[in-house]
């Protein structure tokens, strides 16, 4: 496969889709909420949809069981956007971004019992979605300003 276009001006955005990603993949690792003892992450967390008083076959509850998928979208955004493909990195990071950074929000801001306290991970993952965001923004938007790769 060969680079469509040397990064250029949009090296900055690049790296803040990458800063952006790595946030928001080692924010999904971090604890978001702890029941009892027992700290979990976010991938733990579909067993636990009801608590936030969420539905399990509600948005959230889908959202949350196609969560794993993040961390795969967010390493696509970003080498799309390297190797040179800076609208489709760029689509692809405001989907995982956006994603991220709402699960995030939502688990942040959930009506939580006694029994379950949110912990740091659900914020570290919302900021690291919104950085993600802005730079693939800017991705696109230094993309459709560059010309068009030379055919080879």
């Amino acid at each position: 496969m060969t680079v469509r276009s040397p990064l250029g001006a949009r090296g900055p955005a690049v790296v803040a889709m990458a800063v952006g990603a790595a946030v928001t993949v080692l924010g999904s690792s971090l604890p978001w909420v702890r029941t009892g003892g027992a700290r979990r992450n976010s991938y733990d967390l579909f067993a636990l949809v009801e608590r936030f008083g969420y539905s399990p076959d509600g948005p959230a509850g889908v959202a949350l069981r196609w969560w794993p998928i993040v961390p795969l979208l967010t390493a696509l955004a970003v080498v799309a956007a390297w190797w040179g493909w800076p609208r489709t990195g760029g689509v692809l990071g405001v989907v995982a971004g956006g994603y991220a950074g709402g699960v995030g929000l939502a688990i942040g801001a959930a009506d939580v019992t006694n029994a379950v306290e949110i912990q740091f991970g659900a914020p570290v993952t919302a900021a690291g979605g919104a950085l993600l965001v802005l730079g693939s923004l800017a991705v696109i938007v230094l993309g459709w300003r560059a010309p068009p790769a030379p055919v080879t």
